[in-house]
């Protein structure tokens, strides 16, 4: 079943069709599907109730998807623990732990006790195969400190949108259903990784900043580094671009966007580029027009060709995108 999307585009001042995205476009198939999501951190245990419940169908389809083909692959009976943006506790810090340890997390945990990062790891490995959880007792530091709209998010014992991110990394790279959340599938997973070593690709960690105080800006932060920033189009007042901080889930170097617009008018749009979308149906993406820097889309986020290229060259499945009308100070 494929799956269908948000509008994303509005009309501009070039005469080209109304962009959207894709009614046909197949994309992962999450174990909570995207039409009954509104926001990870808001609506946490319903999102929690149905990713028990096991994935939906897949989709087929031939779009060219640069996360690898991150298939859902879960078994739609899987129960157990599950660990998802806003618990806290043992379990989340468990949690980014592991992360932590295979290098999925941008902060590093220090144990206590001097051990080797082999014990550390199967430490970890056993307690998630004896389903216990258990953390071990350390200190944690975050690799970088800027900018201030990202480290606000993180806590140790909490799974914030940080610790989200670093599951949807790890879903991607083992063929899992990448929706950040960490149930059974991906805890069984994560044991495997901890008792065998097996490690987050060496990547750069990069972090995108929307800011919709006008002139509208995105921000591409990469280490810790402000390496690049643009002009950029949100959502029009009929379909805002949700405020919040999401983990991107599906990218594509192209794709034909199609749809209706807000009078029923349908257009379609082939050949967007460089596609990442990170919200229902909203992505970042590159889009022409003669002017940039204002509400002109319905919920996606505009950049010009060559600013969408680049930013779409540091952008993998789980970069986290904060969407806010004024960031905070660094």
């Amino acid at each position: 079943m494929a799956l269908i999307l948000a509008l994303c585009v509005w009309i501009g001042p070039l005469p080209f069709s109304w962009g959207a995205t894709s009614d046909d476009t197949v994309l992962p198939s999450p174990q909570v599907p995207p039409s009954t999501w509104t926001s990870l951190q808001q609506d946490w245990k319903s999102l929690q109730k149905l990713a028990q419940q096991g994935p939906p169908p897949a989709s087929d389809g031939s779009q060219s998807n640069k996360s690898a083909q991150a298939r859902a692959k879960s078994s739609p009976k899987a129960q157990g623990v599950v660990i998802g943006v806003g618990d806290t506790g043992a379990k989340a810090l468990w949690l980014n732990e592991a992360l932590s340890v295979l290098g999925y997390l941008p902060a590093a945990f220090t144990p206590s006790r001097p051990e080797s990062t082999q014990a550390v790891r199967l430490a970890l490995a056993a307690s998630a195969r004896a389903q216990t959880y258990q953390p071990l007792q350390g200190s944690w530091k975050l690799r970088d400190d800027q900018p201030r709209t990202w480290t606000s998010l993180w806590s140790p014992s909490a799974d914030t949108p940080i610790t989200e991110g670093a599951v949807m990394s790890f879903e991607a790279q083992h063929h899992l259903a990448v929706d950040g959340i960490a149930g059974p599938d991906v805890l069984r997973a994560l044991a495997q990784a901890l008792a065998t070593g097996q490690m987050a690709p060496v990547q750069p960690y990069s972090y995108i900043l929307v800011t919709t105080s006008l002139p509208e800006t995105l921000e591409l932060w990469v280490d810790g580094k402000l390496v690049f920033k643009s002009l950029c189009n949100t959502g029009i007042a009929e379909a805002p671009t949700p405020y919040g901080t999401y983990g991107v889930y599906a990218q594509y170097a192209s794709q034909e966007m199609k749809g209706k617009d807000p009078d029923g008018t349908p257009y379609d749009d082939p050949g967007v580029p460089d596609v990442s979308y990170f919200y229902k149906g909203c992505a970042v993406h590159g889009f022409l027009r003669q002017k940039y820097g204002f509400p002109q889309s319905l919920g996606c986020v505009e950049l010009p060709l060559s600013a969408a290229a680049k930013v779409f060259s540091f952008t993998h499945i789980g970069t986290l995108v904060t969407i806010t009308s004024v960031p905070l100070p660094s």
